[in-house]
């Protein structure tokens, strides 16, 4: 048999190891390799079986609230057999949230500690079992190392050696927000682990990234652009849908303006303040969703103007996000922000940065608007414009929602699956080449 139709039947026989914690991409990476039998095992820390019928059963009794938090946890098209979960790092992680006083430190340590764990036994497992290995950021480097052969990276966030520069000139110019800022990954590991997420990228054989902003991080810290495959997320347009007046909204009412995420500078919140107050135009409601992280005082001269919703719950999202009008999110590094596509499938266009995954969800004056980050000028600009132009504005919710149904799950796992099966293929084809070397050294050793 010639060692590319060994390579053929191998890459066919192989399977795949996934690990990370939560809920990521609502395991759909796991989910996409399950369904073409190539899954050995998703390792994470809390799964929820909701196949099972103890299962369904235990919801029943729970309510409607405690059962989609469990649900949450749980993705039908992933069988709870596949998954090996260590439930220490769950609830680890849960406990030192609840403790309202503990220590960061604690936490960082706590979750590191179990990130290493968890990575260590994926890469034991896909060792024993002759299988690939797909570890997320932050697992990836124990992964790696104990799977002892060529692995898939998903870098789920931009490069930390990127975000470290990023984030140290945020503290250097806003020194206000430095206590949040010092809580970042990339500022607060000290400097042997920070080196372990450096060398996630450099010990893997391909990468998976969900933005052209962390493939450029990446490739600015070394790694070889042809080993890089940009497969942007998908969003569920059952779950996030605009409302009864897509199309029909009334332009005399103020314009109202929506942020969702964490309240930190790392998302660049100083600058939606700054350019507010360049805006001359006071007709303005702005609603901030989202859990916060630096000091409510930075409101303050907006307090007027600016509603805070530190909790809000799946609905409540949803209508803010129907009710708005213009989406703002000014973030300074981001992964990609599934907050921008959750508010395109609502029909609402968007206004980010270069640092997030807006180039590569929308064209610019379409569907919103994309700026460089840093620049509240830019922002109170296309503000400024959003006042003015309120049936423009109002046109370009229809373009939000038919470019969000471009970026589908199946789309997300289709692209996955494409480069798994190219990685399993190249592999293969490796491992082939050297059984067949190793063959015929045998033959003319005989």
């Amino acid at each position: 048999m010639s060692a590319a139709a060994m390579a053929e039947g191998t890459a066919s026989e192989r399977r795949v190891v996934v690990v990370h914690r939560g809920a990521r991409d609502a395991y759909q990476v796991a989910a996409a390799l399950a369904g073409e039998g190539m899954l050995e095992a998703l390792y994470t820390d809390l799964y929820w079986p909701g196949e099972r019928p103890w299962a369904r059963r235990l919801e029943r009794i729970l309510g409607r609230s405690s059962a989609a938090l469990l649900g949450a946890r749980h993705n039908a098209e992933l069988p709870a057999s596949f998954v090996r979960q260590i439930p220490i790092s769950g609830m680890i992680s849960f406990a030192l949230d609840k403790i309202r006083h503990a220590p960061f430190s604690w936490r960082r340590r706590a979750t590191r500690w179990t990130d290493a764990r968890l990575g260590r036994l994926a890469g034991a497992h896909a060792a024993k079992h002759d299988a690939l290995i797909l570890a997320y950021s932050y697992y990836a480097a124990d992964a790696l190392r104990f799977a002892n052969r060529p692995g898939m990276l998903f870098q789920a966030h931009p490069h930390p050696a990127s975000v470290r520069r990023i984030l140290e000139g945020e503290r250097a110019d806003h020194p206000d927000c430095a206590a949040s800022l010092e809580k970042e990954w990339e500022l607060s590991l000290d400097p042997a682990d920070f080196e372990r997420l450096v060398s996630e990228p450099r010990l893997a054989a391909h990468c998976l990234v969900a933005s052209s902003f962390t493939r450029q991080t990446l490739i600015e810290n070394g790694t070889d652009p042809g080993a890089i495959t940009v497969i942007p997320y998908g969003v569920d347009g059952r779950r996030f849908f605009p409302g009864e007046a897509l199309g029909r909204r009334l332009t005399t009412a103020p314009l109202r303006l929506l942020f969702v995420g964490t309240i930190t500078q790392r998302k660049g919140i100083k600058y939606l303040l700054e350019a507010l107050r360049m805006v001359r135009h006071p007709d303005m409601e702005v609603t901030v969703c989202g859990r916060v992280v630096d000091d409510l005082a930075l409101f303050k001269p907006l307090a007027g103007q600016v509603t805070i919703r530190s909790s809000v719950s799946h609905a409540e999202l949803l209508a803010a996000y129907q009710a708005a009008d213009l989406f703002v999110f000014p973030s300074v590094a981001e992964g990609f922000a599934q907050v921008l596509l959750e508010a395109l499938a609502c029909g609402l266009p968007i206004l980010s940065t270069t640092h997030t995954a807006a180039p590569d969800l929308i064209e610019e004056g379409r569907e919103g608007f994309v700026v460089p980050p840093r620049r509240p000028d830019l922002l109170a600009e296309r503000i400024e414009w959003a006042v003015r132009h309120r049936r423009e504005l109002r046109d370009m919710r229809q373009a939000a929602r038919t470019r969000a149904e471009h970026f589908t799950h199946q789309r997300f796992r289709e692209g996955v699956m494409a480069a798994v099966h190219s990685f399993a293929k190249r592999i293969s084809a490796a491992d082939a080449t050297g059984m067949e070397q190793e063959r015929k050294r045998r033959a003319a050793y005989v």
